[in-house]
């Protein structure tokens, strides 16, 4: 089973907050994007997934990973990335960057076969004409609820430990709210490195409206449909993503392009391209800078 994005439902209902405020500065002092460079990143990755997708939402068997690190096919060839919380180093949430691989059997993504078609022709029309090396699905987007449950926890008269419950717990519950934000930036951020002008992802509805209350819009989202749970298929120009924030919400734009640091290329800036972006085919998992 491949469950695009799982986010708890206490989680998925947070709406922001509706008072000015600098979310970048509220999320960046409690936590970090971490984009992963190494195996051991990718680990901690793997394991945030199997807290979401084997215990916390029962998507995965359990038994099938001993090591308590969920993957599948795809990872090989995904680009990875963690939200960290900034005092303990714990991690928060997880997301990674289907990407196309080097050869035709390693063109597709996840949700394309199950999902595209129930689009309209539009939409399937701008996903068959942009370059399958441009396209990348946002994938595996994960929000621990182990993280969650400590931020909530009454130290008085919890049964876990004081070290397991967070002195930030304030400014925690006061960020918590742009942990998709958060993802967002990280998958900005990988996009950048491996020349991704174009994102698919399949969501919950009550994702897609929290993500619109951000201002962060897809240029396609297709029909509600059943794909591990009720969700929507989206596709979009990232330029066109990210332009559309800047417009309709400059503080969350500030924050997911680190105040334009990251944005994405247009499309036309790649025509002249050599087809296929360089990549290490031989390492276990792909590595981002």
């Amino acid at each position: 089973m491949n469950a695009g994005s799982s986010f708890h439902r206490k989680e998925r209902i947070s709406a922001p907050r509706e008072v000015t405020e600098d979310i970048s500065s509220i999320f960046n002092s409690v936590f970090e994007v971490a984009v992963a460079t190494t195996e051991e990143t990718v680990n901690k990755v793997l394991e945030v997934r199997y807290q979401v997708y084997c215990v916390d939402r029962s998507f995965e068997d359990p038994n099938r990973f001993v090591d308590k690190r969920e993957r599948d096919s795809y990872d090989p060839r995904s680009a990875h990335a963690l939200i960290r919380h900034r005092t303990t180093g714990d991690s928060v949430a997880a997301v990674r960057l289907v990407l196309a691989g080097d050869t035709p059997d390693q063109s597709d993504f996840p949700m394309e076969e199950p999902c595209v078609r129930q689009m309209n022709q539009q939409a399937q029309n701008a996903i068959a004409e942009t370059p399958r090396q441009h396209i990348a699905e946002i994938s595996r987007m994960a929000v621990s609820r182990e993280f969650r449950r400590r931020l909530n926890e009454d130290q008085s008269t919890s049964g876990i430990s004081d070290q397991a419950c967070y002195a930030d717990a304030e400014g925690g519950k006061r960020a918590m709210p742009y942990i998709s934000l958060g993802l967002f930036a990280a998958i900005l951020q990988m996009s950048v490195k491996h020349g991704v002008t174009h994102w698919m992802a399949v969501m919950e509805p009550a994702q897609l409206r929290l993500l619109k209350r951000f201002g962060v819009e897809f240029d396609h989202v297709g029909p509600l449909m059943e794909y591990h749970g009720r969700r929507r298929p989206a596709f979009t120009e990232a330029a066109s993503l990210i332009e559309g924030i800047r417009k309709r919400r400059p503080d969350v734009w500030a924050l997911i392009t680190e105040s334009g640091r990251y944005l994405p290329a247009k499309p036309d800036s790649h025509q002249k391209e050599v087809a296929h972006r360089p990549q290490t085919t031989t390492a276990k998992y792909r590595k981002v800078a």
